[in-house]
């Protein structure tokens, strides 16, 4: 697989303003390179620094710079067309916030390259009381007494679970799932919500997304795991609007939905959640900031759900709702 390095760089005031219009898009991962960054990194007092590496002293003086990595088929080149036209438009607007240069600098990877750059950063880590999530290319030397070992490979940008809005769904998942329920991961990316439902006791999970690569991924993932197509189906699609793929879906069958993308999409989406859950099924959602959390709440409320809980890491956001 070959992929696209697109690197935009501006100012440590506009990294906000472009994570938040790429976010819109549906690209939810990012890489940041700001020098403030670094400083606070460097100046934190819980640390004892005796030396640190070259090329993070070049670090202080970096320009800013976001990064996304977009696969080299027609998905991805839509969406670098999406880039282009969001930074033009930034260009053009009579911004009293200095955005900087807003150039984009491309650059091409292949799989192995992505893998050479950032696969010696991901260790394994605890997600939750019961989960470990260890990257298959990696040993895990501890105890796993009363823990459930989750290998995963997530490929490019398709996410780890290392994020706060994973966390936030895997511990309610842990909290809610009783064995035997079926699950729906709307927007299932490396399939690692899916994944730990059914290592928690899951009779079977559906994942959907609008990503091609995001589908194989998850289903390479579910098998490291040895889950296979009995226990873990996926489908390519935007469920919002297609039919075709509501029907194969499946109405009335889901005791729980798992989605974890951003309040905008989980707003827009939200209408087809009471098609496909049980009655009383559970929704569990995240990516929510938090001062979008009370649109999400009257959203969910105006549907028919009975909010049950929700939960907050920094300034994100995971809600809990049962329909009624």
């Amino acid at each position: 697989m070959k992929w696209t390095e697109v690197s935009i760089y501006t100012t440590t005031n506009g990294l906000e303003i472009l994570n938040g219009a790429l976010l819109q898009l549906g690209i939810n991962d990012a890489v940041i390179e700001d020098a403030s960054v670094f400083e606070d990194f460097l100046n934190d007092k819980t640390m004892n620094w005796d030396y640190y590496d070259e090329e993070l002293e070049k670090m202080k003086d970096c320009e800013s710079c976001i990064k996304i990595y977009l696969a080299d088929n027609n998905q991805g080149k839509g969406l670098l067309e999406d880039v282009y036209k969001i930074v033009n438009d930034l260009k053009m607007e009579n911004n009293e916030i200095d955005l900087g240069r807003l150039e984009i600098v491309l650059k091409n990877l292949n799989d192995e390259d992505w893998a050479n750059n950032w696969k010696k950063y991901f260790k394994p880590f605890t997600v939750s009381d019961k989960i470990i999530i260890k990257p298959s290319w990696e040993e895990y030397t501890e105890s796993t007494e009363g823990k459930i070992i989750l290998e995963i490979d997530p490929g490019m940008s398709f996410g780890t679970g290392q994020h706060h809005t994973t966390k936030l769904v895997i511990e309610q998942i842990e909290k809610h799932l009783t064995k035997d329920m079926e699950v729906l991961d709307m927007g299932c990316g490396s399939g690692i919500l899916s994944i730990a439902a059914i290592l928690l006791g899951a009779k079977s999970c559906v994942g959907i997304d609008i990503d091609e690569n995001a589908t194989h991924i998850a289903k390479e993932n579910a098998e490291l795991n040895n889950i296979f197509e009995d226990r873990f189906t996926v489908y390519c699609g935007n469920v919002t609007d297609d039919e075709v793929l509501q029907n194969k879906v499946g109405y009335g069958k889901y005791d729980m939905i798992a989605v974890n993308i951003i309040a905008d999409i989980i707003i827009g989406m939200s209408h087809t959640f009471p098609k496909f859950l049980k009655k009383n099924g559970l929704v569990i959602a995240s990516g929510i900031i938090e001062k979008y959390k009370q649109d999400v709440l009257d959203n969910f409320i105006g549907l028919g759900f009975e909010i049950l809980e929700t939960n907050q890491k920094e300034d994100w956001v995971s809600i809990t709702a049962k329909l009624k």
